[in-house]
């Protein structure tokens, strides 16, 4: 016997096993049932992964025994379904997965002023989430994590709509559907892999996400700085180089104008000449800063016009739809697999959703 939780409370059922003929054995339930985890109908699956992305586990639990009238789940027990539910999406992820596929061809030359010029755009950011402790029983070690990643795609399709991409995980945290893989798997779906494709990334900038696109589009792939990221980059230093409040304003200011039209050279010179100096450091910093950055760094305002992206706020959107706004509340911190686990349950939700 086999019990089955639903909305309205739970059953017992005889769970027939078979032996196939290749001697691989099954059951009633495995091969005709809509089950999520094995247990629990669709309905209550999806009130579990629906609230657990805006409650506790505890609250999560105690709203379970309010609906069924009985402790379907414990707290642990919600986290342990959430882990396992990833898993399954994962592994769904990867049986789908293009492996004919390892990278793909791009325009190397992409008209980015030209309104008419056709584009895919590709927006890829890190989230990150503080990560909690070990168990005070094991030692700490000097590589303890003290913040989790999420990388977070967006793809734009053929629709004028995004697709959601993260990685995929088994419940050991380990990484069984990589990035690179999702990425692949999301831009070959809506797009024709026999042509070269106007990919463009936006992205903040970093090293590790820049690797990432290079492996999978090749060195030709046209990145830009996202200008919301350059900016915040520009004032953030400049607040530790200026000497007064009066001095940093004018920089910031000077600084923009110059970077918005994409005079990389003009802004190191402006940088060089700056005198009254408070940290001489992050005066370099921000010099290379640019220097590293200056194949990123476009004609924002010309771009604009063409009513071209310029900025990752679609992005920051999805970032917060995925991880920040259920993990990033004040005093929450993250096991990795529990942080991931949560991210691949919404970025399905958030494609389902999208595909129907």
């Amino acid at each position: 016997m086999v019990r089955i939780y639903g909305l309205h409370g739970s059953f017992e059922i005889k769970n027939q096993r078979y032996v196939l003929e290749d001697g691989s054995s099954t059951s009633y339930l495995a091969m005709n049932s809509n089950l999520n985890n094995g247990f629990y109908t669709k309905q209550l699956g999806d009130f579990i992964e629906n609230w657990s992305q805006e409650l506790s586990y505890e609250k999560t639990s105690e709203l379970l025994q309010q609906m069924t009238t009985t402790l379907v789940l414990s707290p642990s027990g919600v986290q342990s379904y959430l882990e396992r539910k990833a898993e399954s999406i994962s592994v769904e992820w990867l049986s789908k997965s293009r492996c004919d596929v390892v990278n793909i061809a791009v325009q190397s030359e992409i008209e980015i002023y030209e309104e008419s010029s056709k584009e895919i755009i590709l927006m890829m950011d890190d989230v990150g989430v503080k990560a909690q402790k070990p168990h005070k029983k094991v030692a700490r070690v000097a590589n303890d994590a003290k913040r989790l990643d999420t990388t977070v795609v967006l793809i734009e399709d053929n629709k004028a709509g995004f697709h959601y991409a993260t990685k995929g995980i088994n419940k050991a945290g380990e990484t069984i559907y990589p990035i690179e893989k999702a990425i692949i798997d999301g831009v070959s779906q809506y797009h024709d892999m026999s042509k070269l494709l106007p990919v463009v990334a936006i992205t903040d900038g970093a090293r590790s996400i820049r690797l990432v696109l290079q492996s999978i589009f090749g060195i030709n792939v046209c990145i830009i700085l996202d200008w919301y990221h350059l900016q915040l980059k520009v004032k953030n230093l400049m607040s530790m180089i200026a000497t007064n409040k009066v001095d940093k304003m004018l920089y910031i200011n000077d600084l923009k104008q110059l970077l918005w039209t994409g005079n990389v050279s003009e802004s190191m010179i402006y940088i060089d000449n700056i005198t009254r100096v408070k940290n001489h450091e992050k005066k370099k910093e921000l010099h290379d800063y640019i220097e590293k950055h200056q194949s990123e760094i476009i004609d924002y305002g010309k771009r604009q016009a063409a009513k071209k992206t310029i900025g990752s706020g679609r992005g920051e959107k999805a970032n917060d739809l995925v991880v920040a706004h259920r993990q990033k509340k004040k005093g929450m911190a993250w096991s990795k697999t529990g942080s991931a686990s949560l991210a691949i349950i919404k970025v399905n939700q958030i494609n389902i959703k999208n595909a129907a």
